[in-house]
Formats: structure tokens, C-alpha cells, sequence
């Protein structure tokens, strides 16, 4: 060390222009917060969200609530802007698709058939007009919860941006629809934005703003925190030096690998400022310890030799110490959590480096600003004991207290087992976010109002081309999503192909006299709301798809009809020519309009009507909708998947399978998002939105549509549950696992070096005894408090028993050589507390103030970090400076009386 030490200036100017080199890099770093970011490339959940999205594209996008504070959604200048709204989002360069109330596609059925046009063809001018926008909206239960709150006041704009856009990409298009809706925002207009890349982007800002704002505060603290201890400018600057130059490595060397920035990540610099500031501590404490026993008079050769002095000394605690604390870190690795795992390799990287300079950088400028000092005869140096004199008094007062110290860890212990039952396991990102953030408060409003932010992707897979427009697994679809939608409270809505053939079955089943009636108010020019399709001057919209094409003599085609031209391939069942009677059915009737109901066939209306319902406590809209069906006003018995051979007068389920593939064929809208081909699909998919963030309801959503479908759906069809939600829950599960893992491998370690240093396996059990007890603590304490056991909250447990255990073995070590020079355990405790007791109170205190300032941060998971890392340093340092030299005075162990 002595000849290595001599090339101080050498050793200055390497670490200098290594850290010139990565300081280059820090503008490089990206951010990224995904939610597949977490996984491993590997995992199913990812790789079948990968594979849903190939097939029907990405579902998670941007989703814009608007409410108005004057009239409703149907008022002509509210309709107005939100149409100019759609289209200056339309504009957006990396925006695919924009759905809105005044571009969304609506079914009709018509006396030629069936008619797809915009729900909202023009914009009303008259009351009767926006009744009719509104009946026509409440008529198709797709809408229901996406395009319109339940008072009417609040609609969702839904923005599908291009695919396979870069972070940068999304970024940008955030912030244009961001600006879109300020410009919009003006009197009785708010808007509220939300999805899974408005969380990714406003994460990565909270980010930005929590290094731009934590890592000043931390390092104004630290630098108070350490000038109270040392009472000198050097060994403040010497320190902050030391954690300034270790964080810029191993944030650096993240950059220069091309490692994005995650918000774990983002706890790097604040933690090696924290922890990495113990090794300089130690040394610095020791050398001016030395320092003061000369009376501040020394020389220039002797100041040498007291700092190889104590680096010769400390060399092997504080090389331990940093080993154990990287090994700590390291541990995190070992997790399936990739923002977790790369936490852990470079903040082990970093308490490495911020070892490395402590044992080589301080030294030598130690030497080196000795050597320029004018007056290079004296250093003077008073030393402070007012440490000493607090621990002392702590060290007296305990000692006679065994039995009351032994009874008060085991009270702590049982409260602490006790509460570990209560700890939650949960992830949700957007309950990350504090309660009066933007972002966090946008969710909250969506989630309340509508269906729900949280996306699960449901893909049905058929063995055959064609097999997903079967009625055998249409009707189970739809029946999936109605016990879903009825047994869980969370899901707010599940949509599928099932919902477009159902209003298509339905619309070209509407009773004669309805459509007959309507026909006759539209050619009177009555304006009643009732009309189906807006015709301008006697002639229809050609724009509009019709279930029929006009012949060349220009008659249409009956619903029956079949015409030479199309013989087997129009025909709905197929049938042979003896087999037409059988098939001829007659569409039930609907209400008749001139008839007078007496009271008592209304109240027997009302009650049959009640006994279709499944439940009593059901809606007015509910109650509407089975009225509906007891007198199947505009077909409502037909919104349904046909699947009953006798009511379509159908011979084979194929027949009906051919009647779903004219529904298919005749369809003019897209359905790319639903199914994987629009005449012959063999992949379906069921979009599935969550009104709760939770993982932990996205789990038990999951599960039971895969309990459903395997028990209700036919063979010959695979099931796969993917999407946000289900990765988000798959990093859930992979927590506790990942937890277990490093915890287990960062006791074997200390074990492991802790037995190694005093050569005895007993020594190995002492030195992870106060970690044991330190984590007890902490996980009691987030059990009873209700803090979360998340991706935050999940490092607590390797950053305590990393940082923790510099305490034990500076105690240890430092106890051991007291106890070579004395039998007096009294006195060897009361020195041991005196000299390495004092950098560790000192240390923890460092270290608490550090972390404590994360309880500024934007997102509760490093709140909660701050906090329990804070309650961690305190119960760790305390149990290494009373249960330890407890366990060690009574028990005298022998590895601790030999040498070593």
C-alpha cells in the first residue's frame, strides 16, 4: 500500500479522467418505465402480449375523458367540440386512429337490411335530433361505459398511436395530445388523459424532476450531516468527492451499455451518496482519531504515516465491509425483476467503486494537500468527543440491563412475526404516483366514470381457418362476458367480436311493422327522433354500407331471396330444395304501437319482465332492456349470437355458422382489432378493461375467465390471457419470489464472509443476527402500517442487510482486537463503543438523513424506500451496538478471544 500510495498523483489523475469519461456519458441515458421493461425477454406473459398485439395490434394507448360543466354530451356545442377535438388529434403524425363520439361506427337495420354509418352523422340542431343521437347510443350496449358517463356530462376520446414507435416517439406524441386538449381546455371543459403511455411518460417526468430536486437536498444534507461530525471542511469535501465520483460511474457506465434509467434506477445516486459516504467515514474518522493523539503537532512524514496507518488498519473492515455491502446488492441480481436485477449489478458496481476511491483517492489526496499546505509543520486538530461522551452514557446505562435488553428484542420479534401476515403484495403503476398528481387524479376519474384504464387481452385460438365464427364459441364468448362483467365489480367492460354479431343478428331481425313505421314518419318528414338513416332530398346516402347490392335493374334483394347469380355462396343455410319449407320461420312480432295496455296487462308486462332478470337489484336501464325483450321492441330477443337451430329454422349448426359469415361479409367496417380475418377468422380477441389498477384483482380476473373458459368453452379451442394488466400481475408474483431469493443469498454471503474473516462458523451466526432482527422490524413495520410490498419496497431488504452489515463487522472486527488487549469485557465494550461505535452511530445517522429525503419523491414506492431504510439504519446500528456486544459478553465465544 505504502508504494502504491506514493504514485498518489498518478492515482488523482486516472480516477479524474475515468470519471471525465462516464460524466460524457450521463446525457445518453434514456428513460423507460414499461411495464414489459420489468419482465424478462422469456416470460409468457410477455411473449403472448407480444403476440396479441402482432396479430390485432397494441390496445394500450392514450385515453381522453372530456366533461363538460354545462349541458351533456348530445348539446350541439358540446358535440361540436369534441368533433374539432377528434380531428386535430387525427393530425397527430404518430397518432393511428382517434375514436369519439362523432366518429364511432353505429349498426342500424333498415327495410333494405343493414346499415353501418356514424353514430353521429351530423350535428343536432334540433332537440329531436339529439334525442336520437341519444337513443341511438344507449341502443348498443358496446358503448356503454367508453363512450358516455352515466350523467351524460363526460364522453372518452380513445387515441391508438402507430406502431412500433420509439420511446422518444411516444414521448412526443403525449405531448402533442397533451397540447391538443390544453387548446380546447377553455370555459366548462375539463380534460383528463391517462392509458398506459401517458403513465410511462408522466413517470419518466416525476423521474427527471425527482433527480433534479432530491439529489441537491441529499447532498446539502449529507454535507450538513457531516460537517456537525467532523467539524472541518476537508473530510466533508473529501466525502462528498468520494460519493460524487462513484454515482457518476455507475449511472456512466449504465449510459455507455445503454441501460435505461427505470424508477428503481433512479434510487442509484441517492443511495451511493448515502451509503457510499460509510468507507471515507470510517477512515477519516480513524485518522483523525489518530491525528488528535499527537496534540496537533506533526510533520509531513508522520501525517504519512498516519494515514498508511489507517489504511493499514482499516483496510481489511472496510474492504469486508464494502465486499459484503456489494455482495448485498448483488444478490438483487438474482431477481426475474429486470429494473430490480439492474438496480442491483450497478449499485453494487457503484459501492465498489466508492470503496476503491475511499482506499485510494482520500489517502493520496490526503498526502497530496498535506504537501501544499504553507505551513506543512503542524496540522492541527482538536479532538471532538462529544460522541463519545452520548455513547458512553448509553453504554452505561445498558449494561446492567441484560435480562430487560433480552425481554424488550423478544417482544419486537413476536409483535414483528405477527405482522408479516398483513403485508400486501400489490404493483399497480398508477397508485405509484401520488394522490394529487395529474396523472394519478386523470386515472381516477376514468376508472370512476367509465370502464376502466387497466387492459387484459383475451385470445381465443380455433384449431381450423373459420373455426371463430362458429356459434359453438361465439355464444361461450358471450356468455364469458357477461358472468365476468356480472362477477366482478372491477371489470368494467369486455368487448369481442360477440358484441358485433349480436347487433347485427339483432337489426336484421327488426320486426316489419317497426321498420314499416319508421319508413312511413321518414317520408312524412316527421321529426320525432325515430328515423333510421338521414336522407337528403329523397335520396340515400350512398356512403353507407347496405346489407344488399342493387341489381342491374336496380331492385333489391329480399332477406330470403336467392338469386341465380349467387346460389350456394348467399345462402345463409344452405339448404337442399326439399328442405326450403323447413326453413321458412317467421321473426316475432314486435309491440304493436296503436295497442291500449290496461293497467293489468302493464303490471303483467312489468312482471314478467322482472322474472327474465337473474337478480332483483337491477338497474332502470336493465329493467328497459327486459322490457325490451318480453315485447322484443326493435328485435331485442335477437341480440344474441343465433345459436338455436329451431328459432332461425336452421337444419345444421352450420347453418348458422354460414349466417354468421354473411353478417361478417356484409360488415363495412374494420374489425382487425376483434378478429384475424374478417370472413374466416381463427383468432378472436376479448378486450377486457379493468376500472382497478391492482395486480391483484388482475390475477383473480385472470383466473377465473381461464376457470371458465376451460369449463364452458368446446373442445378444439386454446385460451390465452395476456396484456398490461396480466405482465404488470406477472411482476407481482415474481416479487415475493425474487425477495425470498436475495434475502436467502445475501445471509449465506455474510455468513459466508463473516466465517471466513474470524475462520468459525459461530462468528457467521453472530454476524447476521442483528440483520435477521433489523428485518424483522422492517417487514413487521409494513404490515402494520399498510405499506406495500412493491417494486419499490422489495429492495429494502438487500439495501438493509448490504448497508447493515458494515456495522456488524466493523463491531466485530474492532471488539475482536479490544478483546486481544483486555479480559475485561466491560472495558473492551466501552472502547470498541468508543472508537467504531462512533463511526457507526455517526454513519447511520449519515445514512438515515440520506434516505429520509426520499420522502420528498413523487412516488410513494421510494417514499416508503426512504422511510423503512431510515427505520432500518436505526434498528440495525442499535442491535449491532447492544444485542451483538450482548450475545458476545455473555455467550464468549472462542473465535472472538483468538487471533485471526
Amino acid at each position: 500500500m505504502k508504494r502504491i500510495l506514493k504514485h498518489n498523483k498518478l492515482i488523482v489523475t486516472v480516477i479524474l479522467v475515468i470519471t471525465i469519461f462516464f460524466a460524457l456519458q450521463l446525457p445518453k441515458i434514456e428513460i423507460n418505465n414499461d411495464i414489459e421493461v420489468f419482465l424478462p425477454d422469456d416470460h409468457v406473459s410477455k411473449v403472448t402480449t407480444e403476440e396479441i398485439e402482432e396479430i390485432f395490434g397494441e390496445n394500450d394507448g392514450v385515453v381522453t375523458a372530456v366533461k363538460f360543466q354545462e349541458g351533456s354530451i348530445f348539446d350541439y356545442h358540446n358535440l361540436s367540440r369534441i368533433e374539432n377535438m377528434t380531428k386535430d388529434l387525427e393530425n397527430i403524425a404518430e397518432v393511428d386512429e382517434v375514436t369519439s363520439l362523432t366518429n364511432v361506427e353505429f349498426i342500424e337495420g333498415t327495410a333494405e337490411g343493414m346499415l353501418v354509418e356514424d353514430l353521429v352523422p351530423e350535428l343536432p340542431r334540433t332537440e329531436s335530433e339529439k334525442y336520437q343521437i341519444k337513443e341511438n347510443l344507449l341502443s348498443w350496449d358496446l358503448y356503454k361505459n367508453n363512450l358516455y358517463s352515466d350523467d351524460f356530462q363526460a364522453t372518452q376520446i380513445l387515441i391508438t398511436l402507430n406502431e412500433g414507435l420509439s420511446t422518444e416517439e411516444e414521448n412526443a406524441a403525449y405531448y402533442k395530445i397533451e397540447e391538443v386538449t390544453e387548446e380546447h381546455n377553455n370555459r366548462g371543459l375539463e380534460s383528463y388523459i391517462s392509458g398506459a403511455t401517458a403513465i410511462n411518460v408522466r413517470m419518466g417526468d416525476s423521474m427527471l424532476e425527482d433527480i433534479q430536486y432530491l439529489i441537491p437536498f441529499i447532498i446539502l444534507v449529507l454535507i450538513l450531516t457531516l460537517y456537525i461530525f467532523f467539524r472541518k471542511i476537508l473530510p466533508v469535501i473529501l466525502i462528498m468527492l468520494n460519493v460524487t465520483i462513484s454515482s457518476i460511474w455507475a449511472v456512466g457506465l449504465m449510459a455507455y451499455l445503454g441501460v435505461n434509467l427505470t424508477l428503481v434506477s433512479t434510487v442509484i445516486p441517492v443511495l451511493l451518496i448515502a451509503v457510499g459516504s460509510a468507507y471515507g467515514i470510517h477512515i477519516l474518522s480513524h485518522y483523525y482519531d489518530y491525528l488528535a493523539e499527537y496534540d496537533g503537532q506533526i510533520d509531513q512524514v508522520k501525517q504519512e504515516e498516519l494515514v498508511l496507518k489507517t489504511v493499514k488498519q482499516l483496510g481489511k473492515p472496510v474492504f469486508l465491509a464494502a465486499l459484503t455491502t456489494a455482495v448485498g446488492f448483488g444478490s438483487l441480481a438474482s431477481s426475474e425483476i429486470i429494473p430490480i436485477r439492474t438496480f442491483g449489478i450497478f449499485t453494487a458496481i457503484g459501492i465498489s467503486t466508492a470503496f476503491i476511491i475511499s482506499l485510494f483517492l482520500i489517502p493520496s489526496l490526503l498526502i497530496l494537500i498535506f504537501s501544499l499546505q504553507k505551513d506543512s509543520s503542524k496540522l492541527n486538530y482538536q479532538k471532538i468527543d462529544y460522541f463519545e461522551s452520548t455513547i458512553l452514557k448509553l453504554h452505561k446505562f445498558y449494561s446492567n440491563k441484560r435480562i430487560s435488553i433480552i425481554i424488550t428484542a423478544l417482544i419486537i420479534i413476536i409483535v414483528s412475526i405477527m405482522g408479516l401476515n398483513r403485508i400486501v403484495i400489490d404493483t399497480p403503476l398508477i397508485e405509484m404516483f401520488k394522490e394529487n398528481s395529474q396523472i394519478r387524479q386523470a386515472d381516477d376519474f376514468i376508472n370512476k366514470n367509465f370502464a376502466g384504464t387497466t387492459i387484459m387481452n383475451v385470445m381465443i385460438e380455433g384449431e381450423d381457418v373459420g373455426s371463430l365464427n362458429h356459434p359453438q364459441i361465439l355464444k361461450p364468448m358471450a356468455d364469458l362476458q357477461n358472468y365476468m362483467s356480472s362477477s366482478f365489480a372491477e371489470v368494467g367492460k369486455m368487448s369481442s367480436i360477440a358484441d358485433y354479431i349480436k347487433r347485427m343478428n339483432q337489426v336484421m331481425h327488426y320486426p316489419d311493422e317497426e321498420i314499416a313505421e319508421e319508413e312511413r314518419n321518414d317520408q312524412q318528414g316527421v321529426d320525432d327522433g325515430a328515423s333510421f338513416y338521414n336522407q337528403e332530398d329523397g335520396v340515400d346516402n350512398n356512403d353507407n354500407a347496405s346489407f344488399y347490392q342493387e341489381n342491374d335493374e336496380g331492385d333489391t334483394g329480399s332477406f330470403y331471396e336467392e338469386s341465380e347469380s349467387q346460389s350456394d355462396e348467399s345462402s345463409f343455410y344452405e339448404a337442399e330444395p326439399e328442405a326450403e319449407e323447413a326453413l321458412e320461420r317467421e321473426i316475432m312480432p314486435g309491440p304493436d304501437k296503436d295497442q291500449n295496455l290496461s293497467e293489468y296487462d302493464f303490471m303483467m308486462l312489468l312482471n314478467r319482465a322482472l322474472a327474465r332478470a337473474d337478480r332483483l337489484d337491477i338497474t332502470a336501464d336493465e329493467l328497459v332492456n327486459l322490457l325490451n325483450q318480453e315485447m322484443n321492441f326493435q328485435a331485442a330477443n335477437y341480440y344474441e349470437i343465433p345459436h338455436d337451430l329451431e328459432k332461425y329454422g336452421a337444419q345444421r349448426e352450420e347453418n348458422l355458422q354460414n349466417l354468421i359469415s354473411q353478417y361478417l361479409l356484409l360488415y363495412s367496417g374494420s374489425l382487425d382489432d376483434m378478429i384475424n380475418d374478417d370472413l374466416e377468422p381463427d383468432k378472436a380477441q376479448i378486450l377486457v378493461q379493468l376500472n382497478d389498477p391492482s395486480t391483484i384483482v388482475a390475477g383473480e380476473v385472470r383466473e377465473a375467465i381461464l376457470n371458465y373458459t376451460e369449463d364452458n368453452f368446446p373442445d378444439g379451442y386454446q385460451t390465452t390471457v395476456s396484456g398490461n394488466a396480466v405482465m404488470a400481475q406477472a411482476a407481482n408474483d415474481l416479487i415475493v419470489s425474487s425477495q425470498t431469493r436475495s434475502i436467502l443469498i445475501s445471509f449465506i454471503v455474510v455468513f459466508l464472509i463473516v466465517a471466513y474473516s474470524f475462520k468459525s462458523l459461530i462468528a457467521g451466526i453472530y454476524g447476521i443476527v442483528p440483520l435477521a432482527f433489523a428485518l424483522l422490524i422492517n417487514f413487521g413495520l409494513m404490515g402494520y402500517s399498510g405499506i406495500k410490498l412493491d417494486v419499490g419496497t422489495a429492495m429494502v431488504a438487500s439495501i438493509a442487510i448490504g448497508i447493515g452489515v458494515d456495522y456488524t463487522i466493523h463491531f466485530l472486527h474492532s471488539y475482536h482486537k479490544e478483546r486481544q488487549k483486555s479480559d475485561d469485557l466491560f472495558l473492551v465494550t466501552q472502547n470498541t463503543l468508543t472508537s467504531t461505535g462512533k463511526a457507526i452511530i455517526f454513519n447511520a445517522i449519515s445514512v438515515a438523513a440520506g434516505f429520509l429525503v426520499l420522502l420528498f419523491s413523487n412516488f410513494y414506492p421510494l417514499v416508503y424506500l426512504g422511510l423503512l431504510i431510515a427505520v432500518t439504519m436505526f434498528s440495525s446500528s442499535i442491535a449491532a451496538l447492544t444485542i451483538l456486544p450482548l450475545m458476545l459478553n455473555i455467550f464468549k465465544p472462542k473465535f472472538i478471544q483468538k487471533e485471526v
